[in-house]
């Protein structure tokens, strides 16, 4: 009997050790604070940290001096909101019908289905606020439109797309749901300011948070203080202003990682800077030579400047080459909270988890990158881009979305030629039909979940006009009002 008891005692010990240790792992995790600070447009090589000479980017790189730099992390897309969507959902946006940049007054929006980064978060007691560029709804008016609000933020502070009419002044923010009609400062200075001011004004600041911040900087129409301009202005207009408006944006990440500091909160919290995609073709934009811009599935347009921090995990100016994308976060924090998915919707990414501990990332499948156009998969250092066969005018454009064919391919080995300067599919013709039929795949895949949208704007003018017999003539765009037509270019 005592024997016996012994041993029962001994596997209750054994037993309620093992579920606190798992409890430990989700509980602690939960202590931490989760921040992401992104930029618009930003290119690979435009700051210092990742060989920038001419931008000062002190912050940025003091955030890679601590923590670590992360050589290849892919955006979620070539374009903004998309790209948004793959981050925010963790699948391909093409899943969800996010096909390119949303406009003003479109119908298309991030469905409410999708569950979000937030979502999980709050699923585990934390505090969400997002402050920034939203991109993930046509229109903040549209109650059948999503809104942070709707996917899991608590507090919010956004605009739908861009700043308008500049960085300068903006009238586009809503704040929670209420237009705020023009807001006195510079886009980044107001993100980080309210950021600041909805940390400060927490009622239980012992509950870890969910921090997003997403920088209109550096998009179209750039404006800073004047200071920062004048900086730069040897270098011209164009590549001047753009490199007053990372500098800028950068002094305001100082602000909020100041913020951090002085409240204790900085080595408890895992905190990410990246960017959206690659830059526009213009003078001053650098992607440290890698071929492609924003908009192109080669590596300049959706290889990303990033880096962490997060003490014990991530730090030291440790340097990870491991290939990573957006689509990763949201399988992370599931593997941070020990959570199941929240629903059955597939994902495209993993957790980064084992990345962060100098592992290689094992992936069953592989994410996929899908545009108008074109698709890329990577499958170690090979990388396959392949061309989508023409729509026809005059046929269903939904149709042709989910059952286009790959017509054309290229070929390249990133480790030996990571500037895409040579296609190989000619030579390597075994290499080519793998990736090919891997490639198709997962396009199948993606197609089974093609969303046919019902309205207006569900791509930018030029591609409607492309793919759809029915949208006005140019004549029509020409008679819109020249600050319409501004606007409207503003976007692309």
């Amino acid at each position: 009997m005592k024997t016996k008891f012994k041993i029962s005692k001994l596997l209750f010990i054994v037993c309620i050790c093992t579920v606190c240790l798992g409890c430990n792992k989700i509980i602690g995790q939960q202590k931490h604070n989760i921040i992401i600070m992104m930029a618009d447009d930003l290119g690979y090589g435009d700051v210092g940290c990742f060989g920038n000479k001419i931008i000062e980017t002190p912050n940025i790189d003091q955030l890679a001096t601590d923590g670590v730099k992360f050589t290849q992390f892919y955006a979620g897309h070539s374009t903004c909101s998309p790209s948004r969507a793959g981050m925010m959902a963790g699948r391909t946006p093409y899943r969800n019908g996010v096909y390119t940049y949303i406009p003003d007054n479109s119908v298309v929006h991030l469905k409410d289905k999708e569950v979000t980064l937030a979502e999980i978060c709050k699923k585990q007691g934390y505090d969400t606020g997002f402050f920034g560029k939203w991109g993930l709804n046509g229109d903040m008016e549209d109650k059948t439109q999503t809104t942070p609000g709707q996917q899991g933020f608590d507090y919010w502070l956004a605009t739908q797309n861009n700043a308008i009419p500049s960085h300068k002044n903006p009238t586009n923010f809503y704040f929670n749901g209420k237009a705020m009609d023009e807001m006195e400062g510079y886009s980044s200075q107001i993100v980080v300011d309210n950021a600041m001011r909805w940390l400060d004004r927490r009622k239980d600041k012992s509950k870890p948070f969910f921090l997003v911040l997403w920088f209109h900087e550096p998009h179209q129409r750039l404006a800073q203080p004047e200071a920062f301009t004048k900086k730069y202005e040897k270098y011209g207009k164009i590549a001047g202003e753009y490199y007053a408006n990372i500098n800028h944006m950068d002094f305001q990440i100082g602000r909020m990682m100041n913020y951090l500091n002085d409240n204790k909160l900085t080595d408890n919290s895992w905190i990410t800077f990246t960017s959206d995609n690659g830059p526009l073709n213009l003078p001053g934009r650098s992607t440290n030579g890698l071929r492609g811009r924003k908009a192109q599935f080669y590596e300049g347009g959706i290889k990303e400047p990033t880096v962490m921090y997060w003490k014990g995990k991530l730090e030291d100016g440790k340097v990870i080459d491991e290939p990573l994308t957006f689509f990763d976060f949201v399988p992370t924090f599931y593997d941070i909270f020990g959570m199941k998915p929240m629903n059955n919707e597939p994902l495209d990414g993993v957790s980064m988890l084992p990345a962060f501990e100098g592992k290689t990332i094992e992936r069953k499948t592989l994410p996929i990158w899908v545009e108008r156009w074109n698709t890329t998969i990577r499958k170690g250092d090979w990388k396959i881009i392949g061309k989508f066969e023409d729509y026809i005018p005059g046929t269903s454009f939904s149709n042709y979305l989910a059952k286009r064919k790959l017509a054309t391919y290229q070929l390249f080995n990133l480790k030996n030629d990571p500037y895409e300067s040579t296609d190989l599919s000619k030579e390597n013709t075994d290499k080519l039909k793998e990736m090919i039929l891997l490639l198709e795949e997962r396009v199948k895949s993606v197609q089974k979940e093609t969303v046919a949208w019902n309205g207006q704007w569900v791509l930018p003018y030029e591609v409607v006009k492309m793919y759809s017999p029915n949208v006005p003539p140019k004549e029509e765009f020409s008679k819109l009002s020249p600050k319409e037509q501004d606007l409207m270019k503003s976007k692309q």
